[in-house]
């Protein structure tokens, strides 16, 4: 996996004007989402892709809150690490779903395994970035409350499982009961069942996958608090 990171340049000048004043009013950037853990999707070599599903992250580690935004505030920026699928591979998906596409997607949970897409960014292509990890601007940012929880929407497939973890960590998707698959092969019986979450919408997650993560994250500028002054 190259260590490259690309940014691309949609939407870089809007998403300036925003981090300036933040910048300026003493707020702190975070990236939410971040695993520093060394690991990357395994591609060409043992490569699992996520298809036509929205994800919902539920533990990384045993830890529940690394996807969860922090405060109030506004998501300006998202990245996506991704593996370089095998060139037969990449015919193959494109030739079933179309080229790579992802994008990031704001949850509100609800009861249980229920939660709503409450803000979202555009689809983005994802094959130029094959091999490297690539942050995408957003020409407007997205509001976002305490507890929220960031999420990646797949309307065709991306090459962004990374796997090679214990129990504790996992993740759910969008899909019916009884049609989870346990495994990549199985998986593969439900490519053309697109069961993503459009804004505004709700589902409920009810395929929990374990030992394995997405590799995506979100740059957050939390709600700048005034500070108190006292009087004499």
């Amino acid at each position: 996996m190259s260590s490259r990171r690309l940014i691309a340049s949609l939407g870089l000048a809007a998403t300036a004007s925003v981090l300036l004043p933040a910048i300026a009013a003493g707020a702190t950037i975070s990236e939410v989402g971040e695993v520093k853990d060394g690991k990357a999707p395994r591609c060409p070599e043992a490569c699992s892709v996520v298809t036509r599903t929205t994800g919902l992250p539920t533990s990384i580690a045993g830890d529940r809150n690394i996807f969860k935004i922090p405060s109030n505030g506004r998501v300006v920026a998202w990245t996506v690490t991704l593996g370089a699928p095998a060139t037969k591979d990449r015919a193959a998906l494109q030739k079933q779903l179309g080229r790579a596409k992802a994008q990031l997607v704001i949850l509100r949970r609800g009861k249980s395994v229920a939660a709503t897409v409450v803000g979202a960014s555009s689809a983005k292509t994802l094959d130029p970035y094959f091999g490297g990890s690539v942050t995408f601007a957003l020409p407007k940012s997205l509001a976002v409350r305490k507890g929220d929880v960031i999420g990646l929407s797949v309307p065709s497939w991306a090459p962004v499982l990374v796997q090679g973890y214990d129990a504790n960590t996992s993740w759910r998707a969008s899909r019916p009961r009884g049609r989870c698959g346990g495994t990549t092969d199985e998986r593969k019986q439900d490519y053309y069942v697109d069961t993503t979450l459009a804004a505004g919408k709700s589902g409920t997650f009810n395929c929990l996958y374990k030992s394995e993560r997405m590799a995506y994250s979100a740059t957050f500028i939390p709600t700048p608090v005034p500070k108190k002054t006292t009087t004499r």
